[in-house]
């Protein structure tokens, strides 16, 4: 289980409170800059936030590294080439487990990359070796920022299918994207940042009810097979 309360930093972010109970999704949206980076950063431990962030009753700020990362872990929306690892030695720096690193591989179907160096892989290349570290570390709650950003369609499916297996191990998962599709299909409830402030935490209903406040007009809400798109009217 994850507790939001009062949560708070620098004045990018203000007075952010929600629960999200385990093998549940919760997809946040909002403008850019409207402060959901810096709402999964504050999760994950990275900031010195003001407020609560409770994982399972724990604080998240009290928790030296080695356990946080096991606890909450994040997919950034920059990631990171540092270094001149190969995907396989990248991956065993952070699980020392050669079984799971395999797991994680062939999950995310890149087992063909494995000698490859960071340096040289496409932007969702990347995207899916960084999915796969955090497979292989298996945190309670998961942290992705944008993502599907780099990933091309065909992809789409096996990332929305990885998140629905989370839930039913009782994970807890936070997705900020601006693809509203995607997060129609694999979340259960919606939190909307809007000038860093918390507008709304709710359902479906909820969500699309509130699209027209979080991001103006100039857009149609259709909802098609229980998934929302965005029509603009032009």
């Amino acid at each position: 289980m994850l507790e939001v309360r009062g949560l708070g930093w620098r004045g990018v972010l203000e007075g952010v409170s929600f629960r999200v109970p385990a093998g549940s999704s919760v997809g946040v949206v909002g403008k850019n800059g409207s402060g959901k980076t810096t709402l999964l950063r504050c999760i994950g431990g990275f900031l010195s936030y003001c407020g609560s962030v409770r994982v399972n009753g724990v604080e998240v700020r009290e928790l030296p590294v080695g356990k946080r990362v096991k606890l909450v872990n994040y997919l950034p929306q920059l990631l990171s080439r540092s270094g001149y690892y190969t995907v396989e030695e990248f991956l065993l720096l952070s699980v020392s487990n050669p079984f799971k690193v395999e797991e994680a591989l062939d999950y995310f179907q890149i087992a063909g990359l494995s000698g490859r160096s960071l340096l040289s892989l496409s932007g969702g290349e990347l995207v899916k070796v960084f999915l796969a570290r955090l497979y292989a570390l298996d945190p309670d709650v998961y942290l992705l920022d944008e993502p599907s950003a780099f990933l091309d369609v065909s992809v789409l499916p096996l990332l929305g299918r990885f998140v629905k297996e989370l839930l039913g191990r009782g994970k807890v998962v936070l997705v900020v994207s601006h693809d509203l599709t995607f997060l129609s299909r694999v979340c259960t409830r919606f939190l909307g940042l809007k000038d860093g402030k918390q507008l709304f935490y709710g359902d479906r209903s909820t969500l699309k009810e509130q699209i027209p406040e979080l991001y103006g007009g100039g857009f149609e809400v259709l909802e098609i097979d229980n998934s929302l798109f965005i029509k603009p009217n032009v």
